[in-house]
C-alpha cells in the first residue's frame, strides 16, 4: 500500500510540472524559434511528461520535413531544448501562387507565399508540368496521372502513365550530381523533350531529352574550361546532340520568359 501511494505521489508530481522554458538551438535561420516551437506543437505551460522527446522529434519531422538533425532534451525544472539542423535546399517550384520546396524525388518538404525565402539559401527555381495539389512530406503527382471523367463515364483527357515523367526526376537527379546544380538559376522541365535550363545568369543551356545526360553534363563542363564564351553576355548552348554540340553568343536570349 505504501509503495502504491509513493508511486501514485510520484506520478502526480511529474505530470504536473509545467513546461516553463523553451530553448532553440541550432539553424534558426530560415526558420525562426517560434515557427520551429509552433511545428513542435508545444508551448510553455504544457505538462513536460505529456510530450515525449521522441513524440517531440516525431513532430517537428512531419510538420517540417526539411529538418535534418533533432535532438530534444528536457529537464526537472520544466526546460525544454531544441537543437535542429536543416536539409540543404535544392530546388524550388510554384504551383497555385504558392512555392515548394521540392528534393530531385519531387517530394514536398517545405512551402511559402514568397519565393525570396528560398532563393536566398541557394535553391534551384523548376518548373515542372501540371500537378495536384501538393501534401508536404509527400512526392508530387502530376495532373494528368489521375483519371477524371464526365458523367457519361469518358476521360476528360489522355491519362499518363507515372512513369512517363520519370525524365523529371532523372534530370534532378543528374543535376545535383552533376557539380552544376548550385549556379543554377531556373530549370524548364514542362516539356519531355524540351529541358533546358539557365546558368549564371548567362547560359541558356538546351538539353532537348534526357539520354545521355552524363555526358552532356561533361560536354557542358568542357565549354566552360574551354572560355571561348568567356567574354560574350549571353550565351546558347544546345547539348540536345552531344556529337554535335553548338555554343555561340546571343544578345536575343530573354531571360525573363523563363522565371514566373
Amino acid at each position: 500500500l505504501i509503495a502504491l501511494i509513493v508511486v501514485v505521489a510520484l506520478c502526480i508530481f511529474f505530470f504536473s510540472i509545467r513546461i516553463s522554458e523553451i530553448e532553440v538551438t541550432g539553424d534558426v535561420t530560415m526558420f525562426n524559434e517560434g515557427e520551429i516551437i509552433g511545428a513542435a506543437e508545444i508551448s510553455e505551460d504544457d505538462s513536460l511528461f505529456l510530450h515525449s522527446s521522441g513524440k517531440i522529434e516525431r513532430t517537428l519531422k512531419k510538420n517540417l520535413p526539411l529538418c535534418e538533425n533533432i535532438e530534444v532534451k528536457k529537464s526537472l525544472n520544466g526546460r525544454v531544448s531544441i537543437a535542429v539542423s536543416f536539409k540543404k535546399l535544392d530546388y524550388c517550384c510554384k504551383i497555385d501562387g504558392v512555392y515548394y520546396v521540392i528534393d530531385d524525388e519531387l517530394r514536398v518538404l517545405d512551402y511559402s507565399d514568397a519565393n525570396d525565402r528560398y532563393s536566398a539559401y541557394g535553391a534551384t527555381y523548376v518548373k515542372l508540368p501540371e500537378t495536384r495539389e501538393p501534401t508536404l512530406g509527400e512526392i508530387l503527382v502530376f495532373y494528368d496521372t489521375v483519371e477524371e471523367t464526365d458523367t457519361e463515364g469518358e476521360t476528360l483527357y489522355e491519362v499518363r502513365e507515372e512513369r512517363f515523367y520519370d525524365y523529371a526526376t532523372e534530370f534532378l537527379s543528374s543535376l545535383k550530381d552533376s557539380g552544376f546544380r548550385s549556379d543554377t538559376d531556373t530549370v524548364t522541365l514542362k516539356q519531355k523533350f524540351d529541358v533546358t535550363l539557365i546558368y549564371a545568369e548567362k547560359f541558356e543551356v538546351r538539353f532537348g531529352n534526357c539520354d545521355n545526360l552524363d555526358v552532356k553534363f561533361r560536354m557542358l563542363f568542357e565549354i566552360m574550361q574551354e572560355g571561348s564564351m568567356q567574354y560574350a553576355v549571353k550565351v546558347h548552348v544546345d547539348l540536345s546532340d552531344p556529337s554535335k554540340v553548338i555554343a555561340r553568343a546571343d544578345e536575343s536570349i530573354d531571360f525573363d520568359e523563363y522565371y514566373e
